[in-house]
């Protein structure tokens, strides 16, 4: 899985999923990172203080 991660909000989101419920759209370009390292994902979360983003877990369905 890929991964997206934005440092300003601190959040770690599923990059097939990711969308405007996510909240990231004023994190600046620069402050954004792809990965698909798992271990980095648990460093993150564990030493860091990221969350998993809870909107992005599924599909994103527009009503």
């Amino acid at each position: 899985m890929t991964y997206f991660i934005d440092h300003k909000n601190k959040k770690i989101h599923d990059q097939r999923f990711a969308g405007d419920k996510c909240g990231f759209l004023d994190t600046p370009v620069e402050e954004r990172e792809f990965t698909a390292v798992e271990e980095y994902i648990k460093e993150l979360e564990l030493k860091e203080g990221f969350a998993i983003c809870s909107h992005c877990q599924t599909p994103q369905l527009i009503m």
